[in-house]
């Protein structure tokens, strides 16, 4: 599936750059006949299977394995903080095996980046997502997809700080070096990825209109049979081009797309713009700081075959949730465009679900080298849905 949701939504977010897996949820209902979403393992039995296994000293691999699935747990619970620390330790105690274990340290320091970003730790997240690359390049051939594909979330990182430059040459290296390998695959993503920075950048910053038609011209003009998707997927990031206002584009995409898929395909979605929450709660414009503790919600939706969302449902909150910005990111799930569906129009779609949390960085104050929360937050979304498939 082309990586729609990277120029999408409001995270960017690399699948292979998230955090683990979630376990696999159960559902069910209450007299409401309400989704609730029920975490499969407690958060409890993960952590005495950690100490367990640090106790024993299991190989690290194990080690490995049971810190990520704690941290997961304590994420999914919503307690990002000790999430993050349960990595850090994690990370200390296994840095050391990056040789032996490259592709294992490397999700752990991915899964640690993934928690320093929605705990705030924006920089440090960039840099742990180099750490991750060095590690898989520590016992990976040069030529690896999974070194390539994690070079792509560094550009990431680099764009979501807005450091577009740098994200670009992050980008455009991996197209190189992936063209150089015959990894035409990774050569789409890191094509796709320049095109959609640019489509994306473009509506607020005219001046980048001509750099975002020739991104897309890039695209267009391969002709290797696999990257036959991404010259598709281009077409949708045109129409962004060719339309004005908060829903830029529409009507072209809508006209675009019909093509029906197996998979759910994001291709439209309307920018969850926080500055009217912040308007409408003159606490929050005031504020001096942003606020440390976590504010998140797991939202359920369905893609109907037509591709437009319905039966949204918040199934899971945290206790100081504000209904403000809750409002405004349904309101946006309620626009999204996905491709049609190989399904009956009949058919119930397919369930997704995704966590999203308000995040106030941590920013050096003007004029002095004190850190404090920014007073202006962001949403991070991560996917959470468990494909076909998968345990």
């Amino acid at each position: 599936m082309i990586p729609f949701a990277f120029v999408l939504l409001q995270a960017a977010v690399s699948s292979q750059a998230a955090a683990p897996a979630p376990v696999a949820p159960a559902h069910s209902a209450d007299g409401e006949g309400k989704t609730i979403v029920v975490v499969g393992r407690r958060v409890e039995d993960s952590a005495r299977a950690l100490a367990a296994c640090i106790a024993r000293q299991c190989p690290p691999k194990e080690e490995i394995d049971a810190s990520l699935a704690y941290a997961e747990d304590q994420f999914l619970a919503g307690d990002y903080p000790e999430a993050q620390r349960t990595l850090a330790k994690a990370r200390g105690r296994n840095m050391r095996y990056k040789r032996e274990l490259p592709v294992e340290v490397g999700d752990l320091l991915r899964a640690s980046g993934r928690m320093l970003a929605v705990n705030g730790q924006r920089d440090a997240a960039r840099i742990t997502a180099i750490d991750s690359l060095d590690a898989l390049k520590s016992g990976l051939p040069s030529t690896d997809r999974r070194i390539f594909i994690q070079r792509l979330a560094v550009g990431d990182a680099f764009a979501k700080e807005g450091r577009f430059i740098a994200a670009r040459d992050v980008y455009n290296k991996v197209a190189n070096q992936a063209a150089a390998a015959g990894d035409v695959r990774v050569k789409g993503y890191a094509l796709f990825r320049i095109a959609g920075l640019y489509t994306s950048i473009a509506p607020l910053v005219p001046a980048y209109r001509q750099t975002a038609f020739d991104s897309l011209r890039r695209i267009d003009e391969t002709t290797e049979p696999d990257l036959a998707p991404f010259r598709d997927a281009a077409k949708f990031l045109r129409c962004r081009l060719q339309g004005t206002g908060v829903n830029a584009g529409r009507d072209c995409i809508a006209a675009t797309n019909t093509d029906r898929v197996s998979k759910a395909e994001l291709i439209y979605a309307p920018p969850i713009d926080l500055n009217n929450w912040r308007q409408e709660n003159p606490s929050t414009v005031a504020r001096l700081h942003g606020e440390a503790t976590p504010q998140w919600a797991d939202v359920a939706f369905r893609v109907a075959p037509d591709g437009t969302v319905r039966d949204i449902d918040t199934v899971r909150t945290s206790t100081n949730v504000d209904a403000g910005w809750m409002k405004l990111v349904t309101d946006a799930l309620g626009e999204r465009r996905y491709r049609p569906l190989q399904r009956a129009p009949s058919d119930e779609g397919l369930r997704r679900i995704e966590r999203y949390s308000i995040v106030y960085d941590v920013v050096s104050m003007k004029g002095t080298r004190i850190r404090a929360r920014s007073s202006v937050p962001h949403i991070e979304i991560l996917d959470l849905t468990v494909e076909p498939g998968m345990s």
